[in-house]
């Protein structure tokens, strides 16, 4: 018997990658990149922060978006 693929949906995915999203070397390889100095005593404070900002915006990451969507050319509210 086959073995059914892995579940790929983009909600799926988008999950999987929040799990497997290490905060702390992103946020000391991004501040690297930018030449930003983050105090050792401020660092744990900094990745708490990130991971907040990942936890609000997980909702808008598995919100799921047809296929057949086309981005708007120009926005108009």
């Amino acid at each position: 018997m086959a073995t059914p693929p892995p579940n790929t949906s983009p909600s799926n995915v988008s999950s999987q990658a929040a799990n497997s999203f290490d905060t702390a070397a992103y946020v000391q390889q991004t501040a690297h990149l930018l030449n930003l100095s983050i105090p050792p005593e401020q660092m744990a404070s900094v990745v708490e922060n990130f991971e907040r900002i990942q936890a609000i915006a997980q909702p808008v990451l598995d919100f799921p978006l047809p296929d057949s969507l086309e981005a708007a050319p120009r926005f108009e509210p």
